[in-house]
């Protein structure tokens, strides 16, 4: 009997390749790859679901910041940093260095106020100030100086401001303001 040359090639590599891939050591490694490729499937689909919440959570917080300084419209809390801002001028109006030296101080708590409802991130006002640039915020270096005069006021008991001195602290927080539509 004769056999078909292309039969005997399919016989002969078929032997050799059967006794390979079927070898406790090959058929032992490939029992180790299933598991080592399991594993990091199971790894990167639980870390690609973490991530995935993460960018969600960033982008939400990101989008709270970015809207504050490039909104449009104002934001829905408007009114009630109105109202408050509406009281610290009416302590300027008083011409007593006591009550303008508490405008400043409640001009600055408002200011620091809406910067945590910003979400900007810091453990006290100079913390979140240091949080924004002039890209952000144009007025940023005014609101440092007004902060400034707050701490002395705050932290000086014999410290004098004249009201001139007051009203110009005040209109560096009101420029922020404007600046980040809270006031017309």
């Amino acid at each position: 009997m004769s056999q078909n040359p292309f039969e005997l090639a399919v016989d002969s590599a078929s032997s050799v390749n059967t006794g390979f891939f079927t070898s406790p050591g090959f058929l032992f490694f490939l029992q180790i790859m299933e598991f080592v490729l399991v594993f990091f499937t199971i790894f990167f689909v639980l870390h690609s679901i973490y991530l995935i919440f993460k960018i969600n959570t960033i982008q939400g917080r990101f989008r709270v910041y970015k809207d504050a300084f490039t909104r449009k419209t104002p934001p829905s809390y408007r009114g009630e940093f109105v109202t408050r801002w509406i009281q610290v001028k009416q302590r300027m109006e008083t011409m007593q260095e006591s009550e303008y030296k508490l405008a400043i101080l409640e001009a600055d708590k408002v200011f620091d106020d809406l910067l945590k409802r910003m979400m900007v991130k810091g453990k006290d006002m100079g913390g979140r100030l240091k949080q924004i640039n002039e890209d952000l915020l144009p007025s940023i270096n005014k609101v440092w100086q007004a902060h400034k005069v707050r701490n002395r006021v705050a932290h000086t008991p014999d410290f004098h401001l004249s009201h001139s001195e007051a009203e110009r602290v005040i209109d560096n927080f009101e420029e922020a303001l404007r600046d980040l539509r809270i006031l017309d």
